[in-house]
């Protein structure tokens, strides 16, 4: 009777141990997509910047990416798609980050974080100054799920690609804090849509 409580013992901490592992969710993008991503963003940098007299009226939609090195609990890069929604009528900014991609140094894609990015700032004379702020999570090299506070500035200005106005570029600085931290550095850009 001893050994079959020892055994019903073991496999109820086997079970829960199980229970505690988790599998990262499988990034959405490819070696190849963080290439493109990367050969855009030095693209639309060379771009002009718009002249004051030139810009858009109303509100105008970029979508785009933000890609950015990592350092600290991960060491990489980030892959994320952006929304950036600019008012140049009210001078603000709104918008969303999503599909977050850890990108391992080698350029390999790791994982996909969960949570969205909120994007909120002011645009003046064609000068983005904007916030991204939100929870994240993922799974850490020991199975578990951690979460952070991302906390990204983006001031960047608008450029002209095909048209005035019609794109926007700019730098990304910011940190993610909690169960994981990380130093953000990189780049944002996007087209109207």
């Amino acid at each position: 009777m001893k050994l079959s409580k020892r055994i019903i013992s073991s496999l109820l901490v086997l079970a829960a141990l199980s229970a505690c592992a988790e599998s990262p969710t499988p990034p959405t993008v490819s070696e190849r997509d963080v290439d493109r991503a990367f050969a855009e963003a030095n693209r639309i940098s060379e771009l002009p910047q718009t002249s004051v007299n030139n810009l858009p009226s109303g509100s105008v939609t970029y979508d785009g990416q933000i890609g950015a090195n990592v350092t600290g609990d991960a060491n990489g890069s980030i892959l994320a798609d952006m929304t950036m929604i600019v008012g140049f009528d009210s001078n603000d900014i709104a918008g969303n980050v999503t599909n977050i991609n850890l990108i391992d140094r080698d350029g390999t894609p790791n994982q996909q974080l969960g949570g969205t990015l909120r994007i909120n700032g002011i645009e003046n004379d064609g000068n983005l100054d904007a916030v991204a702020a939100g929870q994240i999570t993922g799974v850490d090299v020991d199975g578990f799920e951690v979460d952070s506070q991302v906390d990204l500035d983006l001031n960047g200005a608008v450029y002209d690609d095909f048209v005035e106005g019609d794109t926007v570029f700019g730098e990304v600085v910011g940190e993610a804090n909690g169960d994981f931290d990380l130093e953000i550095d990189g780049v944002f850009f996007g087209t109207e849509n």
